[in-house]
């Protein structure tokens, strides 16, 4: 009895490393791939690197509050944004694994939009910067007419 408890622990123990292994290999191989980023020394710098575009905000506040979205329906949620732009953000987006892209073998075909744990991480902190913007500068809508 006791050899199969051994050997179980063994065997979770292999793939654990095989696992940390792999992740390891991930983020180095990220690294290498987005060098210019990872050579920034300003933390605010690469943040601003990863989410300073127009629009990035929304998109992943959007994911946050809706979880999965299709293209047309953040399409529709985001004013202003043109299909090429979006587009264009989701792929940075999902470049830098703040979000997966989930397409399904339909006709037309199915596309839907989530956030990755590392992007529910960002979102959180965005809604520390929702809460400052409430207090300091509220919403007034403009009395002209």
């Amino acid at each position: 009895m006791s050899k199969t408890v051994d050997q179980m622990t063994e065997n979770l123990t292999e793939q654990t490393i095989e696992a940390q292994s792999l992740q390891d290999v991930t983020e180095n191989l990220n690294r290498l791939m987005h060098a210019g980023l990872y050579g920034v020394e300003s933390p605010i710098e690469r943040a601003m690197e990863l989410i300073g575009d127009k629009y990035s905000f929304q998109i992943i506040h959007l994911l946050y509050q809706l979880e999965r979205q299709r293209f047309v329906e953040l399409e529709q949620q985001i004013t202003g944004i043109s299909p090429r732009t979006l587009s264009a953000r989701l792929k940075h987006l999902e470049k830098f694994r703040l979000i997966n892209r989930h397409q399904f073998p339909t006709i037309p075909p199915k596309v839907e939009y989530e956030l990755t744990e590392r992007g529910r991480d960002l979102a959180s902190t965005l809604n520390h910067l929702e809460t400052w913007v409430n207090r300091w500068f509220p919403y007034a809508p403009s009395t002209e007419s």
